[in-house]
């Protein structure tokens, strides 16, 4: 009994956990982010040139063309210049999905190259290259280190 007590406090805690990080948009009326081209009625809190704004974008058949090929976040870049209003409150929406994605990866990152290396070097060089969004030309680095050092 005690056992699955404590089971179904800790469910309840991963629950409340997952509901903070990834809320229903839906419920927040923030449903338009996800698809600005399946809206229904004014978001709550919207200034009436704003809906305008939105009912124009989703009635833009080459937007929604474009909507269906590229992420949320560089849909909602692209459409800055001719919906600022809108794209600004988007990108508010999207941002900490990034920001917490991005901490939450390195963190993972750096804790599995300290348990590899067991505490005896310094991570931070490794973690450099492991948080990085470029893929390295090894072939390249090698040429380049072969002319600075002939004789080997």
């Amino acid at each position: 009994m005690e056992i699955r007590d404590g089971i179904k406090t800790h469910l309840s805690s991963l629950q409340q956990s997952l509901s903070d990080y990834f809320p229903n948009l839906e419920n927040q009326d923030n449903y338009w982010v996800q698809n600005p081209f399946k809206i229904k009625e004014k978001p709550k809190g919207f200034h009436s040139m704003d809906y305008e704004n939105l009912i124009e974008l989703s009635s833009d058949t080459q937007l929604e063309a474009k909507f269906r090929t590229v992420s949320l976040t560089i849909f909602w870049s692209d459409v800055f210049e001719e919906y600022p209003n809108l794209a600004k409150q988007a990108i508010r929406i999207l941002l900490p999905f990034a920001t917490t994605y991005l901490c939450e990866a390195g963190f993972s990152k750096y804790v599995a190259t300290k348990t590899k290396y067991r505490d005896k070097l310094d991570a931070a060089p490794d973690m450099r290259v492991q948080l990085s969004n470029l893929t390295p030309n090894f072939k390249r680095i090698m040429e380049s280190k072969k002319q600075v050092h002939p004789s080997h």
